[in-house]
């Protein structure tokens, strides 16, 4: 393990940053039609309750990562082909996001850069932080927070003030009842983002001090739901449910109607700054999972000679993934429904169980 530690606020802004990321941006729930904020809560509500599994295996073995509980749970010959499987995933989920991260720039800003360059750029800006440490990405997080956050309430007094607010296109709320909310919750809006906090079972060893670091996480959890719900009920009742299903980026769109005074517009700057920053700290995460997991498995004592290999392998991943934007969509929704059901969920209630039971009748102390 990395000799470094960090405190509950930095872990704090690492997860919102991480659980907002991308969500911010695209069309979240939309399959919930108007009641895509109602689904993304309770989405938010499940992601709660799949942190406080995270934090019980974190208190059963607050010394070890996810890697070398498995191995303290299910014994070498089970946990270790488990802990390399964990590697490749982290590594799939890195890839995604800086995959998604270059489609969306292509998309909505660098439409004649090639998508290989932005990726590239991702990744080493990446690399380069991760080398310097958990504790520099961690500090960098909480500045980043604060310019979201500014740029964040600066966005809605503007959107607000231009008058195209209108509430009523929210109503009526559950008009198609609890059906489609509870279906898009389970297909979508747990596993992302909710499942993919995974990668912080890699990250709470390092905490200065445990019981508030669980607190703090639990309180980013709550408040990234509300956020991301807050998001998408303001995106359909500036636009209507129907061109936020059909819009790639509906934020986009909708700090795009910004207009005080014909003098106050073409704010999409604010959308692209915060997909950067979201998108650059989900990578981070990921990325510095697979790293340390595969230093873990392979008792590789500096994880720095990991950083560049691993990069490299993100980055002819993330090219390789699909050959659009729109087969990048599907491939994602599937593996939500099933890589990121069985990592992000499945597997940690397994080892939960297993951990209590052999904690209290077995051998595993």
């Amino acid at each position: 393990m990395e000799n470094a530690r960090i405190s509950p606020g930095q872990l704090f802004a690492l997860m919102m940053l991480f659980d907002i990321g991308t969500a911010l941006v695209v069309s979240l729930g939309i399959m919930a039609e108007k009641d895509a904020w109602l689904a993304i809560l309770l989405g938010g509500a499940f992601g709660l309750l799949l942190f406080i599994v995270y934090a019980s295996l974190f208190r059963l073995y607050p010394e070890l990562s996810l890697t070398g509980y498995m191995r303290a749970i299910l014994g070498k010959w089970i946990g270790w082909p488990l802990g390399l499987l964990y590697i490749l995933f982290f590594l799939y989920g890195a890839a995604r996001d800086v995959r998604d991260g270059g489609d969306l720039l292509v998309s909505s800003l660098l439409d004649q850069t090639p998508l290989i360059v932005i990726n590239a750029v991702m990744v080493m800006s990446v690399a380069y932080v991760l080398n310097k440490g958990i504790e520099v990405l961690a500090r960098t997080a909480q500045i980043f927070l604060v310019v979201l956050v500014i740029l964040g309430l600066l966005s809605n007094l503007l959107l607000f003030f231009s008058g195209v607010v209108e509430i009523k296109r929210l109503f009526p709320v559950l008009g198609n009842g609890w059906g489609p909310v509870i279906k898009t919750s389970l297909k979508q809006t747990i596993a992302f983002p909710h499942g993919e906090v995974i990668c912080f079972t890699m990250v709470m060893p390092y905490l200065n001090q445990p019981k508030t670091g669980v607190r703090a996480g639990l309180a980013a959890v709550l408040i990234s739901g509300l956020v991301l719900s807050y998001s998408s009920a303001l995106n359909i009742a500036v636009l209507g449910n129907n061109i936020v299903g059909r819009a790639t980026f509906p934020l986009l769109y909708t700090i795009s109607l910004i207009n005080i005074g014909e003098f106050v517009q073409r704010l999409d700057v604010f959308v692209v700054t915060t997909l950067i920053i979201g998108n650059f700290f989900k990578v981070a995460i990921f990325f510095y999972a697979g790293v340390m997991a595969a230093a873990d498995v392979f008792q590789i004592g500096d994880h720095r000679k990991l950083i560049l290999p691993m990069g490299l392998l993100i980055l002819l991943i993330s090219m390789m993934l699909s050959g659009s934007f729109t087969e990048h969509i599907e491939e994602g929704n599937l593996a939500l429904r099933t890589v990121f059901v069985l990592f992000g969920m499945a597997i940690p209630v397994a080892l939960l169980i297993a951990g209590r039971l052999k904690k209290r009748f077995g051998s595993g102390e």
